[in-house]
């Protein structure tokens, strides 16, 4: 009796298991493009306004390291809140919403009131 017990159990915790995963939610896969794209259109609109990377990160009070970091799309996507996209924008001369859109990503201002990208 004792043998029948422990099949069914683990017949029982093998199909729970199985349904487990079957039923378990697929994440969707993290913007992992999306700091690179940013800093793509970022050094087009230094191109166009003529501004080099230095200036760049003058007019940002920044190191030149971060503002290259930016540039080059390394910066994860969890550095680039909203506030930064905003300093980003005035410093290029550029539309906020045009750099959401090349981050690809929605930003969200959590009850701190630093916005966080999501």
């Amino acid at each position: 009796m004792s043998n029948n017990h422990e099949q069914t159990k683990k017949a029982v915790l093998s199909a729970v298991r199985e349904r487990a995963e079957q039923t378990r939610p697929v994440q969707a896969p993290k913007n992992l493009n999306g700091p690179k794209a940013l800093g793509q259109y970022l050094q087009k609109c230094l191109k166009h306004h003529e501004m080099s990377r230095v200036a760049f990160a003058q007019s940002l009070d920044m190191e030149t390291e971060l503002a290259d970091a930016i540039l080059d799309g390394v910066l994860p996507d969890s550095e680039l809140h909203s506030d930064l996209l905003h300093e980003l924008a005035d410093a290029v001369d550029c539309e906020y919403d045009r750099l959401v859109q090349a981050l690809k990503s929605n930003l969200e201002t959590p009850p701190s009131g630093w916005a966080s990208l999501v």
